[in-house]
């Protein structure tokens, strides 16, 4: 594949996952609140700072893993290519 098309490939894969893991985190979130809605708004009066502040660390943390994994699996496929078109 081309650079172009594996970066925008690695772009589209990488906006994908990040969604998933956004939802996946706020259903969590609900699920250990017990009903309560993750403050995706730090301005609503009825979420404390600490709500927010934790959910906010949860959910980078979550979405930087696996924009991590995606890059090395990237990273891995390119090598390889890279070794295949050596050997032959």
């Amino acid at each position: 594949m081309s650079g172009k098309t594996e970066n925008v490939m690695a772009l589209v894969s990488t906006l994908g996952a990040s969604a998933l893991v956004k939802k996946a985190v706020d259903k969590v979130w609900q699920i250990g609140s017990h009903g309560k809605k993750a403050p995706n708004d730090p301005t609503d009066p009825d979420v404390t700072v600490q709500e927010v502040i934790l959910f906010a660390v949860i959910s980078g943390a979550a979405i930087q893993v696996v924009r991590v994994m995606l890059a090395r699996r990237f990273a891995r496929n390119e090598r390889r290519e890279a070794r295949v078109k050596r050997a032959t």
